[in-house]
């Protein structure tokens, strides 16, 4: 039985302040939405968690760092 974790994750997501999007990142360029590594980032966009169909899994990225 495969266990829904979404409802969760956006609940404490918004909680605690969880941050792990590029919008987050100190390597992400906020005036052309690409990461200043040049890594592909549509994955790693708060845009798609928070789309009308979210991702079952969650990816991170090995270069994020907190802005």
């Amino acid at each position: 039985m495969e266990v829904d974790y979404r409802p969760n994750f956006e609940e404490q997501r918004t909680r605690y302040s969880f941050c792990f999007t590029c919008e987050d990142c100190a390597h992400f360029d906020g005036e052309t939405g690409e990461c200043l590594h040049g890594f592909p980032n549509e994955q790693h966009r708060l845009s798609y968690y928070v789309s009308e169909i979210r991702p079952g899994t969650i990816l991170f990225c090995k270069d994020f760092d907190l802005a």
